[in-house]
This record gives structure tokens, C-alpha cells and sequence, in this order.
């Protein structure tokens, strides 16, 4: 991991975790963009590649669930490379876990997350 700057998109609709999440993120130098919501999250996918998404289960608009079928579906579709999707959640209750998985995503950190947390998730 080190030396190699990463692409990290984090769908994440508040203001205070967003910070905490760039703060944690900040010392492993990788290049992280930030969406307010899950509708954002999958316009700045549909434009650029990433290699993990953090996503938020919760957010107004598109929540992160409808965001990771219509992120699949964008790969499926444009026949791109399967980028790694972490669920981001306070909850820690087994059958969101389950419905994460159902959805395509890759894993799940529950908030507060760790910094190495997430970057194992990138190795």
C-alpha cells in the first residue's frame, strides 16, 4: 500500500463524519473525493474510476443500497473493472449486514471506523 496513492470516494451525507473520515484518511496520502449523498455518489462514479467507495447505508435522496445496484449496474453495463464497495454504518445489526452483501457490496466498517480498517480493505 505504501507509495501507492489510491482513488477513495466516501458517500457520506454528514458534514462532521465526512471530516472525521478525511482526517483518518489524510496521513495515507490518498486522493479522496467526497459525496453528500447517494445520488452524488454515483454521478462522480458514472465520471471517474475509483478503488474503494465507502458508502453510508443511510442518506437522503438515494440511500446507500439503491447506490451500490445502480454502481453495479454501471459496471455491468460499461463493462468496467468491479470496484470495492465498504458499507459505512453505526448500526451493527446482522440483517443490514446481510442486505449489504445481498446488494454487492464488499464489506462493512461500522462507524467509527478505523483508518486501517479501511485501508486493508484497499490491499
Amino acid at each position: 500500500m505504501e507509495n501507492e496513492r489510491k482513488k477513495i470516494l466516501i458517500a457520506e451525507d454528514n458534514a462532521i463524519n465526512q471530516k472525521v473520515a478525511l482526517l483518518l484518511l489524510q496521513k495515507y496520502q490518498q486522493t479522496i473525493d467526497i459525496a453528500d449523498n447517494g445520488r452524488i455518489a454515483v454521478e462522480k462514479f458514472r465520471k471517474q474510476n475509483y478503488d474503494l467507495v465507502l458508502m453510508d447505508l443511510h442518506m437522503p435522496e438515494l440511500d446507500g443500497f439503491e447506490a451500490t445496484l445502480k454502481i453495479r449496474e454501471i459496471e455491468e453495463s460499461e463493462n468496467r473493472k468491479k470496484v470495492k464497495i465498504f458499507a459505512m454504518t453505526a448500526s451493527s445489526v446482522s440483517d443490514e449486514s446481510e442486505r449489504c452483501y445481498a446488494v454487492g457490496m464488499d464489506g462493512y466498517i461500522t462507524k467509527p471506523f478505523r483508518a486501517e480498517e479501511v485501508i486493508r480493505a484497499l490491499d
